[in-house]
């Protein structure tokens, strides 16, 4: 009887930061008896090496999934779903082929949320959510747990969170009122992110004595959207405050880039770039996000200040937000490590113990 980690999409920068918080931390914080084993979509030669770790890699979605449900049919097999962009794993699910007792997943945020329109999304969302009841257990954050929740109330449910990448580095601090703020506008360049929207938000609130970062180098071949973006900035901010970034970053570019912000905004609606919030937090720079994101529940819980979209702000309200947030103690907050190790402990005793 094996549990199968399973990374059902190409994500790099996610599945990296996964197999790499496996490989490093969880085999001393939590050893196994051997090698755990992870199951990888990913292009040819962009794994890290991980000594501790037993990784096949496959070549596309439909490759791994096949694979899983191949496996699946020896019903003592269990996997643990990280993340989840992959429909022929709930097909899969929803057809019986992966059993309840099976499945393992870990909430990212995106396969909770259903943003798509037209009749094809509706249909394909309906048939994921009933998948979504016949699960062993959920992890998730708070706010992610509180959704689920209301539609699933039987599945048992854990808090976790994602093992983000915490550098130790020192940005600067929040701008003073009287200068113009620098703003970084969305995590990427996703519709989800909902750049138009808040390009007209940091209008209404701050004038145009702003500079607004846009990174939009991931998705790639996103070029439509971006062209949308661009005729919004110049409609708004005609005399250039708008700076669009559309090349990939790496980690260490995408820090240069935060160096230079002292307010992040970020509009999507879902659960979205904790990554992201994390080194804002880690930097004293506070941010703006959608009331209807549920991640406002976690911030609150462990006594983050937030400032919502919606709201009447200026550069006052961002100054008091700086303040609060200097006055956190990041080593207490659950999603900070080493905060979040207690969940990453308990999932793998529950998934493990499952299997044996």
């Amino acid at each position: 009887m094996t549990l199968y980690h399973v990374l059902g999409s190409d994500i790099p920068h996610h599945n990296q930061t996964v197999l790499r918080f496996f490989n490093d931390v969880m085999s001393t914080e939590s050893p196994a008896d051997a090698p755990r084993r992870f199951m990888v979509v990913a292009a040819p030669g962009t794994l890290p090496a991980c000594s501790q770790l037993q990784i096949e890699q496959f070549a596309s979605k439909a490759a791994l999934a096949q694979a899983v449900i191949a496996r699946a049919a020896d019903r003592s097999q269990r996997f643990f779903f990280h993340g989840q962009f992959n429909p022929r794993i709930w097909l899969a699910l929803l057809s019986g082929k992966l059993r309840r007792h099976q499945a393992f997943w870990h909430i990212w945020g995106a396969d909770l949320y259903e943003e798509g329109a037209g009749l094809k999304y509706q249909l394909f969302y309906l048939l994921r959510r009933l998948a979504q009841r016949r699960l062993a257990h959920v992890f998730a954050t708070r706010g992610d747990l509180h959704f689920y929740q209301q539609r699933h109330p039987r599945v048992p449910v854990s808090l976790l969170y994602f093992p983000t990448r915490m550098p130790d580095i020192a940005l600067p601090a929040a701008a003073a009122p009287d200068s113009t703020m620098t703003i970084l506008l969305g995590n990427s360049g996703d519709r989800s992110n909902r750049h138009i929207e808040g390009l007209q938000a940091i209008r209404r609130q701050f004038g145009e004595q702003v500079s607004v970062l846009v990174p939009l180098g991931y998705p790639a071949d996103n070029y439509t959207y971006i062209d949308e973006i661009d005729a919004a900035a110049q409609r708004l901010f005609p005399d250039g405050q708008v700076t669009l970034i559309r090349d990939k970053l790496d980690f260490s570019a995408y820090l240069q880039l935060l160096k230079r912000c002292q307010l992040g905004y970020f509009m999507f609606e879902r659960q979205q770039g904790i990554g992201t919030l994390c080194l804002l937090i880690q930097a004293t720079i506070p941010f703006v996000l959608n009331r209807k994101n549920p991640f406002w529940r976690d911030l609150s819980e462990q006594g983050v200040p937030v400032l919502f979209s919606n709201d009447e702000l200026d550069a006052t309200h961002v100054a008091e937000a700086q303040r609060q947030l200097a006055q956190c103690d990041t080593t207490a907050i659950a999603f900070f490590a080493p905060g979040y190790l207690a969940g990453w402990r308990h999932a793998l005793d529950l998934s493990e113990r499952s299997a044996i």
